[in-house]
């Protein structure tokens, strides 16, 4: 990729951090470089429309083994960067790949970008000359709320199909729930969405789509994490103890808010 286009893309990608998310400045081309995925914001989906949505933009990220999911957020040309979390990427050394929806294998491009530096996210590209592949639609404004319906959809390891090779026996998994907590500030790592839905090893770095079937986080966590649950805010603070209980009980996203970027 020659610089001037790397700089366009990742000037596309600026994130800047708001309420504790992270928030995308994408151009006004956005809405027609790629196929649409776009709803009018009154419309509700039904869940079956909205898990053939989450399977359209949800991709495994994998080098000889899954390592997580990724979402499609945006398409410029050929380059198409996916969004998934840090803790996917450090769990194995690169290079990594990106298999799409209909089972094509990209190779994968790290993006460093500061401003994801405090946050369980990752960027990457790849390039597809001949298919377009549908991305992520984005809210304009947040309008989330506590016992509002959210939806995560990724992929894990079957176990049942130990013999098959490691990209044919992951399965793609939705799942249903509601938002248990929103935090006003955010957690170490940008966690600040919660939710009741059941999410497994492998659905780290999945879309988490409201009704409208908006991404309005990056599924992180789930719940009652082997792991250390976090216990502290960015600004060094500890949440009070019945809400580090809730935390510990809820699965967790890091949130994201569209801005559309006058240029």
């Amino acid at each position: 990729m020659n610089w001037r286009l790397k700089h366009k893309i990742i000037y596309l990608v600026c994130l800047l951090i708001c309420l504790g998310g992270v928030s995308f400045a994408l151009s006004k081309q956005q809405g027609v470089s790629g196929k649409s995925t776009r709803v009018e914001r009154s419309n509700r989906l039904s869940v079956e429309q909205l898990q053939k949505l989450a399977q359209t933009i949800t991709v495994k990220i994998t080098t000889s083994e899954l390592l997580g999911s990724g979402t499609l957020l945006q398409r410029q040309g050929q380059i198409y960067t996916v969004i998934t979390n840090a803790h996917v990427l450090r769990a194995a050394k690169p290079p990594y790949q990106i298999q799409t929806p209909d089972g094509r294998i990209y190779q994968a491009t790290v993006l460093q970008i500061s401003q994801l530096q405090q946050d369980d996210l990752a960027v990457l590209q790849f390039r597809s000359p001949d298919i377009v592949y549908p991305v992520a639609n984005l809210p304009n404004a947040s309008r989330l709320r506590v016992g509002d319906e959210v939806f995560v959809g990724g992929f894990i390891d079957n176990l049942a199909t130990q013999k098959q090779s490691t990209l044919t026996k992951t399965q793609f998994v939705f799942t249903s729930g509601k938002v248990t907590l929103l935090l006003d500030k955010a957690l170490e790592q940008g966690y600040q969405i919660g939710y009741t839905n059941d999410v497994r090893k492998g659905m780290s770095g999945a879309p988490l789509l409201n009704i409208h079937g908006e991404v309005i986080g990056i599924n992180s966590l789930h719940q009652d994490p082997l792991w250390e649950t976090p216990a502290v805010y960015q600004d060094g603070s500890q949440p009070e103890p019945h809400l580090q209980e809730l935390i510990t009980r809820s699965s967790m996203a890091v949130p994201i808010k569209s801005v559309n970027s006058e240029q």
